[in-house]
């Protein structure tokens, strides 16, 4: 029995001492926010989509492409300047004329809402694009947004649609700038989970917001629709407190309304910690484990769906209808425990309903997790069909 006893305090140790390791790696990966991310003048004049600031960022020897961490003018939920930061990858088997050249506009997953958490500021900045290798064997361009308020200063807007769709529409316009980039006037939206919800508000303001570009089609994996019965689905599971603390959060920032209109002071310290943390890497998700857990199933005192301005906030995020004439292809986890099923069937029949092209692929026991390497090849060859002018599908009947 001591024996036994000795033995699982061994093991115990060496569980901590590869979390601390682990977690040292990871924090070792992403270096400090310096002074590239910073830009005094936020003039009005200064257009959307403006490339402030260019550096090279190193790729692995082995992946042939060339990438750039860039500083650009976009423009917030209320139309306002405000800087993003992001990444340009070009592929080195992208066509020699510069014009020829095809453009996706990827959208990332939940990082954080820290400033520390952009993805350019990572070790591996690529590691988090979703198919990032079919992408550069495809020849493509892929501008990545950071978002605002990641990397650049804050608060970043999250999950509100209209200020991140149009961060990731203005990455592609900062990305034909760079002169060995270059690129034509057709793209596609790219994007899973926070990056999903991007990418689907990006499809609906594209026409108006930059008339000049042309979107062949937007690809959507996990993507958040209802905000209020995502959060009716999820407030219950520990995902879900630590997605609803970092959207109550960024949001009371965001649109300046206290949070303790929602919450006790102590749970707005323990929102406010679950908010420092990255979750794009074990380290970072185990913070955010350690951080929630004061939280009970119930720590919201009031429901915001039913309590102003938190309902509008909601209502105003939450996508409910695209636009007919772009296609869509919406990838969906049949166990997906964030963003579930029954949530985004009930959008998909809204919209053929409505007339619009879905290209609807539901994979079944995929998590939230694990939907996303599972959608990427599908997503991919759905996005090369686009460029090449193939006949659209749907799973509209």
């Amino acid at each position: 029995m001591q024996i036994a006893v000795h033995l699982m305090k061994i093991i115990r140790f060496f569980l901590c001492l590869i979390c601390v390791l682990v977690t040292t790696q990871e924090a070792l990966a992403r270096p400090n926010v310096t002074s590239f991310f910073d830009w005094s003048d936020l003039s009005p004049s200064i257009a959307p989509g403006t490339l402030l600031r260019q550096q090279p960022l190193a790729l692995p020897p082995f992946i042939r492409a060339k990438a750039w961490r860039i500083l650009y003018m976009t423009r917030d939920y209320a139309d306002r300047p405000i800087l993003s930061s992001g990444m340009v990858i070009v592929s080195g088997y992208a066509p020699s004329q510069l014009s020829d050249r095809k453009i996706v506009s990827w959208a990332h997953p939940t990082t954080g809402i820290a400033r520390k958490c952009a993805p350019s500021l990572r070790q591996s900045p690529t590691a988090s694009i979703l198919g990032f290798n079919d992408l550069i064997t495809g020849g493509y361009i892929i501008a990545a947004t950071d978002y605002p308020g990641l990397g650049t200063v804050g608060p970043i807007g999250y999950l509100v649609g209209k200020g991140q769709g149009q961060a990731a529409i203005d990455a592609v316009r900062a990305a034909k700038q760079i002169s060995e980039v270059g690129g034509g006037s057709r793209f596609a939206l790219w994007g899973y989970s926070q990056g999903a919800h991007a990418a689907l508000f990006a499809a609906t303001l594209a026409a108006s917001y930059a008339p000049e570009l042309q979107l062949v089609g937007a690809a959507a994996t996990a993507a958040p629709t209802d905000l209020a019965d995502l959060l009716h689905e999820t407030i219950g599971s520990i995902e879900g407190r630590i997605f609803t603390s970092m959207t109550l959060k960024s949001w009371s920032l965001k649109y300046a309304v206290p949070i303790d209109s929602l919450v006790d002071s102590s749970v707005a310290d323990v929102i406010a910690a679950v908010g420092n943390t990255c979750v794009d890497d074990l380290g970072g998700k185990l913070d955010a484990l350690a951080a929630q857990k004061p939280l009970k199933e119930k720590f919201l005192n009031y429901n915001p769906v039913n309590l102003p301005p938190w309902s509008s906030f909601l209502s105003a995020n939450s996508i409910t209808k695209l636009p007919r004439g772009v296609p869509f292809f919406i990838a969906q986890g049949g166990a997906d425990e964030v963003v579930h099923k029954n949530v985004t069937q009930r959008f998909i029949q809204n919209q053929c309903a409505a007339g619009v092209s879905v290209d609807y692929l539901v994979i079944d026991r995929m998590s939230h997790s694990t939907i996303a390497k599972a959608s990427s090849a599908p997503a991919i060859a759905w996005i090369n069909r686009r460029f090449a002018s193939k006949p659209v599908t749907t799973s509209c009947k």
